[in-house]
């Protein structure tokens, strides 16, 4: 259904998926101010459903209320989120290797299963599930790799990401769909018994890929 397109949803509603498409598209970008007065007026509804929009949005992680200033477009550190996705990816990129090579085949199906679900989840434009099922992919793959300090420094830079985990797909959505197309292909690596280096090194490019979707974003906007 188009945004414009008000038959047959609420003015909630209506307002929610044109605040909601604003912020990916970058219209709005993170820090920025929303004007209640402002919206309700162009798109002609009463301050409620905007107000209760932003509500939804709230919840969704998209919004953020600041005091004295009102609703504003969640924002995130990018030079910190950069920095610790690189320290992720080279972490993360070992865990991979040597958690790869101890899976069993009960746990590749259930990264089978949350790629099956991943799917749907972008389908649906469910940035903020794929967001949490991204969460749950590589968690899993962590839980093999028998190295508890290695696990616990992977979950503390995890820790530091929490929020923007959550939201980061609602921002690059385009970057989703590539996403869960190196989890497949770094689950048939799983199977097809590809070496520890190989492992790695494809590990660590996709963590490296998300960063290069951010500043690809940043510079279309």
């Amino acid at each position: 259904m188009k945004i414009n397109d008000k038959k047959n949803i609420s003015k909630t509603e209506y307002a929610f998926r044109v605040i909601h498409e604003r912020i990916l598209q970058g219209v709005y970008e993170p820090g920025d101010r929303i004007v209640i007065d402002q919206i309700a007026k162009e798109l002609k509804i009463s301050h409620i459903p905007v107000r209760e929009a932003l509500r939804q949005l709230e919840a969704d992680g998209l919004v953020s209320y600041k005091q004295n200033i009102g609703p504003v477009v969640q924002s995130f550190n990018e030079k910190e989120f950069s920095q610790v996705m690189v320290v992720l990816a080279i972490l993360e990129a070992y865990a991979t290797a040597t958690g790869g090579l101890a899976l069993l085949r009960g746990s590749i199906k259930k990264l089978e299963k949350i790629n099956a679900d991943s799917k749907i989840a972008i389908n649906d434009f469910d940035f903020e599930e794929y967001g949490r099922l991204n969460h749950e992919f590589h968690a899993v793959i962590l839980e093999q790799c028998g190295n508890a300090y290695l696990q616990e420094l992977i979950q503390q830079a995890w820790q530091r990401l929490t929020q923007t985990q959550r939201t980061v797909f609602m921002f690059i959505p385009k970057r989703s769909k590539s996403s869960l197309e190196e989890h497949e292909k770094l689950v048939e690596m799983f199977k097809n018994k590809a070496s520890a280096e190989e492992l790695e090194a494809f590990a660590r490019n996709h963590r490296m890929n998300t960063i290069k979707a951010i500043q690809e974003r940043k510079r279309t906007i």
